[in-house]
């Protein structure tokens, strides 16, 4: 679209801002190069801007008319010259700007003051509007007889050539869900279509809202809460959630006795390894004192008694020493009564079979026995000595 340098009538109604607030508007400056002539510069975040025009009033808030459209609004950096100065002392610029979708948008507007002299203009009431009706005072120029006027809510707002028009509905069909409303030959109507609404989900933290997010993004922040944190999301409304941060418990620790001696001090997770292991590996058994105090009892096997081959009482109630390698090795033994009483000692045992005097042991019953080997002890045991 070749750049449109001059004034288009601009009925003053402004545009209904229904649409969504934008956080980012498009930066511009305007400043004065030479006396009669300002340049306006301005910075588009937008690539999927399809229509940009700069509009200029001698008031700060209305009578605002398009001085010019930009041929490539999706451009980041652009800018436009205005040599046709109002004849007012303070002039007024702003940037309307359309993006794909429908949404529209204007900047606020940015005075300047300029080296023209100052014209007072007589305030005029404007009428009432009437029905919409085809202007029939509009001079349409020779290069726009066979063109087309653009209408936005019954107010003008471009007008095009041919060429341009065609251009101008092409980006609209192709790159918005805007409708064309032809009002007779040379006229059509802009219907732009109305923003969708984002559905957004409030976070909150306690008592602060900490985010709005839409339906994709939520789930994705719903899901990294649940697969890299401890934090629970607790559902207010269908589209308020709120963050439980998860508190790590203090840690609980349980003290192990043995006979009143403490032997250690676990947290929770440690005792429970603890108990397994005194479970599988030995026979002792924990003993809860209460929640957090235990007490080991260690396994006391139950002694059986088993006949020595050495030193025992033969069939005949005799008292009988039997060691086969007497001649090989020094052998001595201590005899002890039940209560540990030491009752006599054989130094030396150099006989194979040795057979003891019943009269020896005093009396009948249980005696105790230790056997050395070469000084060393080899059997430490017991026998019955019965009554005749």
């Amino acid at each position: 679209m070749k750049p449109i340098c001059r004034l288009f009538v601009f009925i003053g109604l402004f545009f209904s801002l229904t649409s969504h607030a934008q956080n980012v508007l498009p930066d511009f400056t305007v400043r004065e190069l030479t006396k009669g002539k300002i340049q306006i510069s301005w910075n588009n975040p937008y690539k999927n801007c399809i229509q940009l025009a700069i509009q200029r009033s001698s008031d700060s808030s209305k009578n605002f008319r398009t001085i010019f459209s930009s041929q490539s609004p999706e451009l980041a950096t652009n800018g436009y010259v205005d040599s046709k100065l109002l004849p007012v002392a303070v002039t007024y610029y702003r940037i309307f700007f359309v993006l794909q979708g429908g949404e529209y948008y204007f900047t606020k507007a940015i005075p300047i003051t300029t080296k023209a002299p100052e014209v007072v203009v007589a305030k005029i009431t404007p009428p009432p509007i009437p029905a919409f009706k085809e202007p029939k005072s509009v001079e349409i120029k020779k290069d726009y007889k066979n063109g087309q006027t653009i209408y936005f809510k019954k107010n003008i707002l471009f007008r095009f050539t041919k060429e341009e028009y065609q251009h101008w509905k092409d980006s609209i069909n192709t790159k918005t869900k805007d409708a064309l409303h032809r009002m007779n030959e040379h006229t059509v109507e802009w219907r732009p279509a109305k923003p969708i609404k984002k559905e957004l989900y409030q976070i909150y933290k306690k008592e602060e809202m900490i985010a709005e997010l839409d339906k994709k993004k939520y789930v994705r922040f719903k899901d990294s809460i649940k697969t890299k944190t401890k934090d629970t999301l607790f559902v207010i409304t269908d589209w308020q959630v709120q963050i439980h941060t998860y508190v790590e418990p203090a840690k609980q620790y349980v003290f192990i006795y043995r006979s009143d001696s403490l032997q250690a001090q676990l947290d929770l997770m440690e005792y429970r390894k603890f108990k397994d292991s005194v479970s599988t590996k030995t026979k002792d058994t924990l003993f809860a004192i209460d929640q957090f105090h235990v007490d080991i009892h260690s396994f006391v096997p139950k002694y059986v008694w088993k006949p020595s081959q050495y030193i025992f009482t033969n069939t005949k109630g005799y008292v009988t020493i039997l060691l086969p390698l007497a001649k090989q090795h020094k052998y001595n033994v201590i005899f002890y009564e039940e209560n540990g009483t030491e009752l006599f000692k054989i130094k030396s045992i150099k006989e194979p079979e040795l057979i003891l005097d019943k009269t020896d042991f005093i009396h009948a019953g249980w005696f105790y026995f230790e056997l050395y080997e070469n000084d060393k002890l080899k059997e430490k045991s017991k026998f019955f000595l019965p009554r005749d």
